[in-house]
């Protein structure tokens, strides 16, 4: 049994202070009282757990991990010339 909710975790983040991406997954159908709560919660992005919701998430990770890819190449988002 988890010690917070997905809710009460993401508002904790939140009253801390970060700012970063939060992803939550339920399984509560759109237009529920939990799930409206939990996307209120602070949350980025809300998916289902289904495989559309998964295959989301997988392609954000997917993503992200081009975006550091790209970020660690010599010269990547340095905009000033060697001397």
């Amino acid at each position: 049994m988890p010690v917070l909710t997905g809710e009460k975790a993401t508002r904790a983040l939140r009253a801390g202070g970060f700012g970063g991406l939060i992803i939550g997954m339920t399984g509560d159908p759109k237009g529920c009282s939990e799930r409206d709560e939990f996307e209120a919660s602070g949350l980025s992005i809300c998916v289902d757990k289904d495989m559309p919701g998964i295959q989301r998430v997988a392609q954000m990770f997917r993503s992200f991990a081009l975006n550091e890819e790209l970020d660690e190449k010599p010269g990547a988002g340095s905009s000033s010339s060697p001397p």
